[in-house]
């Protein structure tokens, strides 16, 4: 498996090098041209690190605000079929919707601060989060929600020890997904509107084209979403090691 994807990288690296030698700096970067351009941001100068930080500074804010109103959203719409009516048509309306419609209203209110990025993020990631939530609410065993009322539990009781541990697989997988879906809000808002962060650090060096340069955070990103995808699977086979999506990873892993 290894063999086969070493040669492939490698074919990768010479279709690179082959496509741009003969061509202006401006329009594309050598591979040599790209390790020059990622060993001086990484190394000589460290400019990489600054946006990095910015970077998943929004990530992690995004991700935490939207597992904080995710979660009680999802399992009032999943427990009370009331709110489920009252909310679930704004729910589907704005999941449904390219979130980046908002931008250009998005930064009227709130112009290019960090608070724009943090909503463009929490609006990206906090549907899949509502959404798993809510489903795995409404497939609690009402046997085990029986169980609890005849030991005279109250709706608080209830919900603390029997639907919230029955419901983790599907909120785990909606953070899950949540944390892909804000990784990419991240990036996107930053190329959309800002100069801050690793798409900003894009622009910029676009803007000066710099091209070998722009592939540094490119990468960087690309990088970025594997480790969070890596994560994510791991803290959910922590997680929720009992469900049969956890124990397949962990058997292909």
């Amino acid at each position: 498996m290894w063999l086969v994807r070493i040669v492939t990288f490698l074919i990768i690296l010479g279709i690179w090098q082959l496509w741009a030698q003969h061509k202006q700096k401006a329009i594309a970067a050598t591979p040599k041209e790209f390790v020059q351009a990622v060993w001086h941001q990484l190394v000589t100068d460290g400019t990489f690190f600054g946006p990095l930080w910015s970077s998943m500074e929004a990530f992690v804010l995004g991700v935490g605000l939207s597992l904080l109103i995710g979660i009680p959203v999802g399992i009032a719409m999943g427990r009370w079929r009331s709110v489920e009516h009252t909310i679930d048509p704004y729910v589907s309306f704005l999941y449904a919707i390219p979130h980046v419609a908002f931008v250009p209203i998005m930064i009227v209110w709130l112009g290019f601060r960090l608070e724009f990025r943090l909503a463009y993020v929490v609006i990206s990631a906090v549907f899949p989060v509502i959404i798993n939530t809510m489903t795995g609410v409404k497939a609690v065993d009402e046997q085990l929600l029986d169980a609890g009322k005849s030991f005279c539990a109250d709706e608080k009781t209830l919900v603390r020890t029997v639907i919230l541990p029955s419901a983790s697989p599907y909120i785990v997988a909606g953070g899950r997904q949540a944390m892909s879906a804000a990784w990419v809000g991240v990036v996107v808002a930053e190329v959309l509107s800002t100069q801050d962060g690793l798409g900003g650090l894009i622009n910029k060096y676009s803007d000066e084209f710099l091209t070998a340069d722009m592939y540094v955070p490119i990468i960087g990103i690309m990088v970025i979403a594997v480790t969070i995808q890596f994560f994510a699977g791991w803290l959910q086979r922590k997680l929720t090691p009992w469900t049969n999506a956890a124990q397949r990873e962990r058997e292909g892993g």
